[in-house]
């Protein structure tokens, strides 16, 4: 059985398609169309950035388009029987990281909540009862004293409508009452890869890492060797920070998604060792060689800052620095303390790596790199799609004796089908590997493209087939190669 994961696209998402696939989970995706992407290439854009990394094909999701912002997911009808029969388990990842809303028919609540309303109607109507929902630590709000996995409604309070969104979100999962299983996953602040500094999203620290990128560099080395940045900072210096690194998130949610007795429990994926404020202003600091910022404790600075004429400098770098943490001023002088007891029970063997000066420094030069968000994607457009090619090779034959063999094509433009073959062709193409009890041919695309574009003749049953007991493989290869090439075996006979 599959399972049905949303937010694919996003940062978590996109580390959860890739631990999840190479853990051998079958897995289906909902992702919705971009401007200049259609849900397949997007997430074909997303698989070869993995295998870049990796130096290896990864099997292909079956790809399902929708949008969770709407009733069902926006999917077909054949979308959603697919679903209902295939799917026994789903990962409900997708949010949208908006502070703020107008009203509740905007952002976040569209996404947010709306959307987790749509996920429980869909598993609902569907029957899938093995239900993990992504929410988020910080539906805590504010609160003192260290905040329980077991808890939620305390009647605290929120900083902004994305941590309300998401409590009344988690308030709805919690009331499902049709389901056998529902866990809950509660990330603190995700950043990006600690190894590599990968990120596809820009929030969070990294808008103060790309403030000071863009201005630092540009002001000149004074007579101490230092770059001179005068920011006076509405903080103590030793607030925590809880940053955690995405790999550590995907590798936790991966182990309790795979351990039966972890379901139905909530989890506080933080870390233990958090960073400070202090911590974090040092590391730039000595990133950039630059000196200036000063703690002024959690009081209002009054009067906000010298005018431009008294002290230019310290009014330009305090100007930028106040109107581009604005939105995030809320968390300056506050962060929870999280219970970690489930989580520890579970994965205490996975370490969150700390958020060092290293890490810190990944960050900066990978968003560098990247020009924080704006170079272009590397990927290549798929000119030869494994399901495009099988569909073309439908007989309209009757289909007499005909074999299901699953394939798990790898690579790009690969997926997971199922075919029904005969001497006489392929009689039809399913999506997904439907039955555990069928033989299944694991595939790279580039090979099945050489079989059918070029009739290369290939001896399949040296490939690597799951075989169920009995089935000879040398007859079954024969009979797929014959459907995969219908005009040379009748050249052949």
């Amino acid at each position: 059985m599959y399972t049905l994961l949303t937010g694919a696209t996003g940062l978590v998402g996109r580390y959860l398609v890739r631990d999840l696939l190479l853990n051998g989970h079958e897995l289906a995706v909902v992702v919705r169309p971009s401007r200049r992407l259609s849900p397949r290439d997007r997430m074909e854009e997303i698989l070869q950035h993995w295998e870049r990394e990796l130096g290896s094909p990864l099997p292909r999701p079956v790809v399902l388009a929708g949008d969770i912002t709407e009733p069902g997911f926006g999917m077909s009808g054949d979308d959603a029987d697919w679903v209902k029969q295939n799917c026994s388990k789903i990962i409900h990842s997708a949010a949208i990281l908006e502070f703020y809303g107008k009203d509740r028919a905007g952002e976040p609540w569209r996404t947010n909540l709306n959307g987790t309303q749509n996920m429980i109607d869909l598993c609902r109507d569907l029957e899938i009862h093995d239900i993990h929902y992504v929410s988020t630590a910080y539906v805590a709000g504010y609160q003192e004293g260290r905040v329980m996995e077991s808890s939620l409604d305390v009647g605290q309070k929120f900083r902004n409508d994305y941590e309300e969104s998401k409590f009344m979100a988690e308030s709805l999962v919690r009331a499902i009452d049709f389901a056998d299983h529902v866990t809950v996953y509660r990330p603190a602040v995700i950043a990006g890869d600690s190894r590599t500094g990968y990120t596809n999203t820009y929030h969070g620290i990294y808008l103060y890492l790309r403030l000071m990128a863009l201005m630092i560099p540009t002001l000149p080395v004074g007579p101490d060797g230092k770059r001179y940045t005068p920011i006076r900072m509405r903080m103590t210096g030793d607030e925590r920070r809880n940053i955690i690194p995405v790999e550590w998130v995907s590798a936790v949610m991966c182990r309790l998604f795979e351990t039966p007795e972890a379901r139905g429990l909530t989890y506080h994926i933080a870390p233990e060792n958090p960073i400070s404020s202090r911590e974090i202003i040092e590391y730039c600091g000595d990133y950039f060689n630059s000196t200036g910022a000063t703690f002024c404790g959690h009081e209002e600075i009054d009067p906000p800052g010298p005018t431009r004429d008294e002290n230019e400098d310290q009014w330009m770098f305090e100007r930028m620095y106040w109107e581009n943490a604005e939105t995030y001023a809320p968390y300056e002088r506050s962060d929870n303390t999280f219970d970690l007891t489930n989580l520890k029970r579970f994965t205490a063997d996975i370490v969150c790596p700390d958020f060092d000066r290293t890490v810190m420094n990944r960050y900066i030069e990978y968003g560098n790199e990247d020009r924080w968000g704006k170079r272009k994607s590397e990927w290549e457009p798929v000119s030869f799609w494994a399901e495009d090619q099988l569909s073309a090779l439908i007989q309209t034959t009757r289909d007499d004796g005909s074999v299901r063999i699953g394939l798990d094509v790898s690579g790009p433009g690969g997926g997971q089908f199922t075919a029904s073959v005969s001497q006489a062709g392929v009689h039809a193409i399913v999506r997904g590997l439907t039955d555990e009890t069928i033989p299944v041919l694991h595939i790279s695309n580039a090979e099945i493209a050489d079989i059918v574009q070029s009739g290369a003749t290939k001896d399949l049953s040296k490939a690597d087939w799951d075989l169920p007991e009995g089935v000879s493989v040398a007859e079954l290869s024969d009979l797929l190669l014959s459907a995969l090439q219908p005009e040379a075996a009748a050249t052949r006979v």
